[in-house]
């Protein structure tokens, strides 16, 4: 009369391994830095984490603290990319593996990170590139855990639910969202004469590739 159903799929075993990975990591920064990563979680007090943290020894995205939170963010993100095009995306364009999406946000990423550094440094501006990196990486890596969280709620038990991850979606964006805005309008507010530097960031770097992406889906 009952039988056992197969929740997992085979093919699909990277994605426990991928947490499991996070995990790690989360452990051994935690066991390495323990009040730096657990003020990091207190994404409530963020402002007191700056406060600690925001110096020349922690802000160098070389720091090993900082490498390990730039890979949990894109591991993150490049399951959240691929979950969403498999569930949303993949019926229009085929399918896509989730090592492909790993590819191209870290691709995206450092390509983005090199360019930013350059213009800044032709533009005398290091201080406002060290100041929009470092928040970055913190912010991403505030919103990565929590949404691998809910995540992994989503994916070992309401794995059919496809608007509990459309909302879990949803609550990423705009976390990024919030996080930038509170970036750049803290720039603005202590250098405003950075603010031309700051639109063509955001119009170069922030808003031409989704409206590259865009129009190379539709």
């Amino acid at each position: 009369m009952f039988q056992w159903t197969e929740k997992f799929q085979a093919h699909q075993d990277w994605i426990t391994l991928s947490i499991i990975l996070i995990f790690m990591l989360c452990v051994y920064l935690y066991k390495r830095n323990t009040n730096q990563f657990k003020l990091l979680l207190y994404f409530w007090n963020s402002k007191n984490y700056f406060n600690i943290y925001d110096k020349e020894k922690f802000t160098n995205p070389s720091n090993l603290f900082n490498l390990i939170l730039i890979l949990i963010t894109l591991i993150t993100f490049s399951i959240l990319g691929y979950f969403f095009y498999e569930k949303i995306l993949m019926s229009l364009l085929g399918e896509i593996s989730f090592l492909n999406f790993f590819i191209f946000i870290s691709a995206v990423v450092v390509a983005r990170y090199e360019i930013l550094k350059l213009i800044c440094q032709l533009s005398d501006q290091l201080e406002l590139f060290q100041q929009i990196v470092f928040r970055s990486i913190s912010f991403y890596a505030m919103i990565s855990l929590y949404a691998l969280f809910l995540f992994s709620i989503y994916h070992y038990r309401f794995f059919t639910n496809s608007t509990l991850f459309f909302l879990i979606s949803i609550m990423v964006i705009c976390a990024v969202y919030l996080s930038h805005l509170t970036i750049y309008l803290r720039i603005i507010r202590i250098t405003p004469f950075n603010i031309v530097y700051l639109i063509l960031y955001l119009c170069a770097f922030k808003i031409a590739p989704w409206l590259w992406l865009y129009k190379s889906i539709y």
